[in-house]
């Protein structure tokens, strides 16, 4: 009988020792679903995004204050977490940077499988068409932007950084039949808009919109309401008529010798309807550009281009510097080349010309520049001057064809006088 009591007690103090070590082998488990919650009702239902690699939650044991860690989502949005059993924890959401939410966190000591977070993101949309009679309206008949659900490189896009620091790049998503096109569940941040370049299809952005700026195709994305914001892309059959509206000279007359400078002022101005860098000439054929001004860049030899695109409607006007040549005294013509990408839908408008003569270079004279004197400098007197035409060129006296019978005459009467009066002087003396 003592026996068998000391192999009861012994039992029932294993059984004692080990039941604090199993307690706190014991776990629990918390996870959930990070999804993009676009109709508003907390519940993870038909048309939701799940929040892919997110930040997901932040676990502190709310009885030591001690954080526990960090635990993102996967690509299928969902977060698990074991933690020990025992303590309460509180559950945060680590995803509100960039988004809102409804639900903000849990607090529990028992395991939870569906602590889910519903997330509010912004929504970008608008049109994106072809505007056939541009009354800025999308039509029935007018093309859908892109035309093929499956064209990805039509599509607009959205890059930038968000408010948490993460580079963003979204697309939107297949434009609808109506026209209309999204870019759901984007972030707070810096972001930009870029529209299509379509050029390669003949069409441009519609330039009288401010939804797009025509010369960047882009939009920053700065005035959301309700988290809403309307951009419309709009396109046109692209027209592209870069022309010369003026052409001045400086200094302006009607002369100019060859080698001398002046400055030309050409203006352009696009009267297509998209922006456009305009290239340009200075007719080689008696110029030599030597300089132009800080709008605009040479390209080659005396082709010229505006730095940065042209808006349409617009003008901008170019100092060139050069220097006159010999090879067409009649006129200072300047011209604008047609564009890289279309046609040119009025070539009437693209030359310019000034009537001048240019008279040739002074033969052996020294080149100078133009603010230097171009004057012959005056014979030096130890030099003899040349003999005038006709004149013999030895060392004889010239004939002149005068007869000397008169000079003879006047000397001897000039010798007569003065003898006279030296006799007349030594007879007063004496």
């Amino acid at each position: 009988m003592k026996n068998f009591c000391a192999v009861a007690m012994t039992a029932a103090l294993v059984l004692s020792a080990g039941a604090p070590a199993l307690a706190q082998d014991e776990k629990i488990t918390v996870e959930g679903l990070f999804f993009f919650d676009r109709n508003g009702n907390n519940v993870y239902d038909t048309g939701d995004a799940v929040r892919k690699n997110g930040r997901g939650v932040s676990v502190r044991n709310v009885d030591t204050g001690q954080m526990v860690g960090d635990f993102r989502t996967g690509a299928d949005g969902r977060y698990r977490v074991e933690l020990p059993k025992g303590p309460n924890y509180e559950i945060r959401n680590s995803d509100i940077f960039d988004y809102t939410s409804t639900k903000l966190g849990y607090d529990l000591a028992e395991s939870l499988t569906n602590a889910d977070f519903p997330l509010r993101g912004s929504r970008v949309f608008g049109y994106s068409f072809v505007d056939a009679n541009g009354d800025k309206v999308f039509n029935p008949g007018e093309q859908k932007l892109p035309v093929s659900d499956g064209n990805l490189s039509g599509r607009a896009w959205i890059t930038g950084t968000s408010a948490d620091g993460v580079a963003v790049n979204l697309q939107a998503g297949p434009t609808a039949a109506d026209g209309t096109y999204s870019i759901e569940d984007v972030p707070s941040g810096d972001l930009t808009l870029h529209a299509p370049n379509l050029t390669y299809r003949g069409l441009t952005v519609d330039p009288d919109t401010p939804d797009i700026d025509p010369a960047t195709l882009t939009r920053k994305l700065d005035a959301f309401r309700d988290r809403q914001m309307r951009v419309d892309q709009r396109y046109l059959v692209a027209k592209s008529d870069p022309a010369l509206v003026g052409l001045t000279l400086v200094p302006a007359k009607a002369g100019y010798r060859s080698g001398e400078r002046a400055k030309a002022v050409i203006e352009v101005a696009n009267k297509g309807n998209f922006p456009e860098k305009i290239k340009f000439i200075l007719d080689g054929h008696n110029t030599d550009v030597d300089s132009v001004g800080d709008n605009a860049v040479r390209v080659e030899g005396n082709i010229m281009s505006l730095k940065e695109p042209l808006a349409p409607g617009a003008t901008a006007k170019v100092d060139v510097d050069f220097t006159f040549t010999w090879d067409s005294p009649d006129s200072v013509r300047a011209l604008v080349q047609r564009g890289d990408q279309f046609d040119d839908a009025d070539q009437k408008n693209n030359e310019m010309s000034i009537d001048v003569t240019i008279d040739p270079p002074v033969v052996g004279a020294p080149s100078t520049a133009p603010s230097e004197s171009t004057t012959t400098p005056a014979p030096s007197s130890s030099t003899p001057a040349p003999a005038p035409a006709g004149a013999a060129t030895n060392d004889k006296l010239a004939s002149t064809g005068a007869s000397p019978l008169g000079f003879l005459a006047l000397g001897g009467l000039l010798l007569v006088a003065g003898a006279g009066a030296f006799f007349a002087a030594r007879r007063r003396r004496s």
